[in-house]
């Protein structure tokens, strides 16, 4: 069923008439001066930088760290609640399952399918769909930057993604709200977390005027332009459509920055209310003590709360202090944020190192890598 034409009967927010699975038809080539105008626009904003360019001299700065502290790779003892720290390949479930158990009423709700292509995995997904209700967010236990999040909208949807993809997946509960990502650290001796940073992640939309086609209120839009190649492939079969005049079309549902999501700066909402409600969060999951929480509030007052909090993962050392990518933030700024980061990294690892939390070699980091590379290969 195309989800974009239906939606005016069932008055469900317009979706993609394609899985993203699912290979998107050819697009026509946009004229060369649209082409260049958009890329000379990324250029100039450093957030849309091929990722092996930015992170070259954090890469050098997290070397140097690593001589300085004679340990290249201590930072991975900041976190023992997740394998090697939530550096790479780490499990999800693994810090999800324990703040599940110990704090109920900050999670959102989920549970962990089995590796495999038997019938119990699609029985267990939808078990678990009729219980918490549709839409049911599908994800692989282990990844990152949002590969292979899935929102499924009914039965016939997690028949098809768990067809296609055999790794063990997260079903979880879908939360509806504002999302954040909050980076939090904490110092074996801190009775409280400390804030780094906090980031809104809002979705891009489009507001049709029954002239326009999706296509052309994309390339109009300041900012999704600038992710028209992402938001084409998404959309594919659908921009041509003309949208009624009104319609508002949410291009992007994932809070992944590189899947188009905008991040907005909001350390500046951090309150005790909120750091009394993140440190319980923290102390329902024994040995998480630096990286990224994704949640969702039912609004920035209900976060500035600590009230109302369902936190969709817990990311590892190598999670970012996200809101340096709010529009507009100079370079050296975003630089020196990560170099704080890192630098703050090392000093947790170590501390928590000497208090016996495991190390995490570079033999075995660099295998670990190596395989998330070949893993990448089988999601979208």
């Amino acid at each position: 069923m195309n989800g974009s034409a239906d939606h005016r009967r069932t008055g469900a927010a317009p979706q993609p008439a394609r899985q993203p699975w699912e290979a998107p038809p050819k697009v026509p080539a946009l004229p060369w001066r649209t082409r260049w105008s958009i890329r000379l626009e990324r250029a100039r904003r450093w957030e849309f930088w091929p990722a092996w360019l930015y992170y070259l001299p954090i890469v050098a700065w997290i070397l140097l760290l690593g001589l300085r502290h004679l340990r290249p790779t201590v930072f991975t003892a900041a976190n023992s609640a997740l394998d090697a720290g939530g550096v790479v390949g780490e499990h999800k479930f693994q810090a999800l399952a324990p703040l599940q158990h110990n704090a109920p009423d900050l999670a959102a709700v989920c549970t962990r399918i089995a590796a495999g292509d038997g019938p119990l995995r699609h029985t267990a997904a939808l078990r678990f769909a009729e219980v918490h209700g549709y839409p049911v967010v599908l994800k692989p236990d282990i990844g990152q930057r949002g590969r292979g999040v899935f929102i499924a909208r009914n039965a016939a949807a997690v028949h098809d993604y768990l067809a296609r993809f055999n790794g063990a997946v997260i079903a979880q509960q879908y939360i509806d709200g504002d999302e954040f990502g909050i980076f939090i650290a904490r110092m074996p001796d801190q009775p409280q977390v400390q804030v780094l940073s906090i980031v809104h992640k809002t979705f891009p939309q489009v507001t049709g005027d029954g002239q326009r086609s999706l296509q052309q209120l994309i390339l109009d839009d300041a900012r999704a332009r600038l992710i028209a190649d992402t938001l084409f492939a998404r959309w594919a079969e659908d921009l041509q459509r003309v949208p009624d005049s009104g319609e508002s079309i949410a291009l992007v549902e994932i809070g992944a920055h590189c899947r188009g999501s905008l991040f907005l700066d909001a350390t500046a909402r951090v309150t005790p209310a909120l750091v009394a409600t993140l440190t319980r969060l923290a102390d329902a999951v024994p040995g998480y003590a630096f990286g990224r929480l994704d949640l969702r509030a039912p609004s920035i007052e209900h976060l500035q709360r600590g009230d109302g909090l369902r936190v969709l993962e817990l990311n590892g050392v190598t999670a970012e202090s996200a809101h340096i990518y709010h529009p507009g933030t100079p370079l050296l700024v975003g630089y020196a944020a990560m170099f704080r980061q890192w630098a703050l990294a090392f000093r947790v690892g170590a501390a928590r190192a000497r208090d016996g939390a495991p190390v995490t070699g570079p033999v075995e980091l660099l295998r670990r890598f190596v395989t998330d590379l070949a893993r990448a290969r089988q999601w979208f």
